[in-house]
């Protein structure tokens, strides 16, 4: 087995998030509680008996929280030279490219404010709006956020589009309402962007009551504005909705390109493979007791551990597979060509490639096979070895394997 070095681990466990394990996803989440803590200690901090009272225990609290997001964010910028490399750059190279991206930045400017005003000797607390900025770590930990501002570049065009429009449906209603009203309430709609205001507030249905046509036709004017009001403003909220569900139901099958590289039986795929590989998966998270495959199933793909432990039924023999391990219609473990029954033991996450993908891979990139076939050689050694499989049956699922791959190269054939 390949041991990560400890820069490794740091990167899988700081980048990768909860797929990187269960410690990784604990610091994910007390990294979420302590932004939200932060942000309610500023707005706590504006009280004055509060601050009088509880003032050295909010300073201790921020300093607390700075050395925590300061030592984050260098853990992060050591790590980064194991992000995925440009040919023939080198470790510092990806360090200064991972500082200038916009997460590393955001990292950054979280914690500047603190040094800059004991630095300075400003009042911290006169830096406290800077403080809120803390807020927007929370995209790299929320995968809502980071989807919503996906979503917002993505639909870019067709905000502007609606944004362009909207505006000049505004300047089209105020000019009107200044035709209507300008003589009998010159203080309130005397020029077109005076009126202007009074489209804003109508078109955006809050309607302050500082500016109100009295005219009949300033009336019927003001009546279609609010009507369009209430139809056009959902066009920017459809586009961002509809965009919204797409990108959410895209990630339930996103998988980081770095879990794909930490599979053992895929370690030297390269990484464009490992890109497309990662892109055509989809994240499973079973509980236990969940049945992952049948002796029945056909055609249902791959499926790898990432983790937790599942058990596959041979023989009536239950043999514990972890992560790594691979099943489906190209198993580690089968018995004559069927794949066996097989259930979670415990909290496990798999990454399954359907059948139509598989394919599409095995055409892209044909050694693959011969890599799985590779690690499932040694891994089932280990099994024999551990007295769970007889070295004739080890034989017999490397046949098996054999067998398939001939099946499933024959259409290409």
């Amino acid at each position: 087995m390949n041991k990560q070095t400890v820069r490794q681990r740091t990167y899988s466990f700081l980048e990768l998030g909860s797929f990187a394990g269960r410690k990784a996803a604990v610091f994910e989440g007390f990294m979420i509680v302590l932004i939200l803590l932060n942000v309610a200690a500023v707005a706590l901090e504006t009280v004055d008996s509060l601050w009088q009272a509880y003032g050295p225990i909010f300073q201790a609290f921020d300093a607390l929280s700075i050395g925590i997001f300061t030592v984050e964010y260098l853990a992060r910028v050591w790590a980064s030279a194991e992000r995925e490399a440009v040919p023939g750059d080198r470790g510092w190279e990806r360090r200064v490219r991972y500082i200038f991206s916009p997460l590393a930045l955001i990292d950054l400017i979280a914690i500047i404010p603190f040094y800059f005003g004991h630095l300075t000797g400003l009042d911290l607390r006169v830096l406290r709006i800077f403080r809120l900025l803390r807020l927007l770590k929370l995209v790299r930990y929320s995968p809502a956020l980071s989807s919503l501002a996906r979503v917002i570049y993505a639909e870019r065009q067709a905000l502007l589009a609606a944004m362009v429009i909207m505006v000049g449906l505004e300047v089209f209603a105020s000019t009107l309402m200044y035709l209507a009203e300008h003589e009998a309430q010159p203080e309130a709609f005397g020029s077109i962007p005076a009126a202007l205001w009074w489209a804003l507030a109508t078109f955006t249905t809050v309607g302050y009551g500082d500016a109100v046509p009295i005219t009949d036709l300033g009336k019927v004017i003001g009546g279609v504005v609010m009507m369009m009001g209430f139809i056009f403003y959902a066009v920017p909220i459809g586009i961002i909705a509809s965009g919204f569900s797409d990108e959410v139901h895209r990630r339930e099958f996103v998988v980081p390109v770095g879990v794909v590289d930490d599979l053992p039986a895929l370690k030297k795929l390269p990484k464009d493979v490992a890109k497309e590989l990662a892109s055509r998966v989809r994240s499973v998270t079973l509980v236990p007791g969940t049945v992952l495959t049948r002796r029945s199933d056909v055609d249902n793909g791959i499926y790898f551990i990432l983790s937790g432990e599942i058990t596959a039924f041979y023989h009536h023999r239950a043999i514990s597979l972890s992560a790594g391990d691979f099943l489906g219609e190209c198993s580690l473990i089968s018995d004559h060509g069927r794949q066996p029954a097989s259930v979670a033991r415990t909290r496990c996450r798999v990454m399954w490639l359907d059948s139509t993908e598989l394919q599409i891979l095995m055409s892209i990139y044909p050694a693959l096979l011969s890599e799985l076939k590779e690690y499932a050689s040694q891994r089932l050694i280990g099994l024999v070895e551990c007295g769970l499989l007889s070295g004739e049956e080890r034989t017999e699922m490397i046949a098996d394997y054999d067998h398939w791959v001939a099946v499933a190269r024959s259409p290409q054939m």
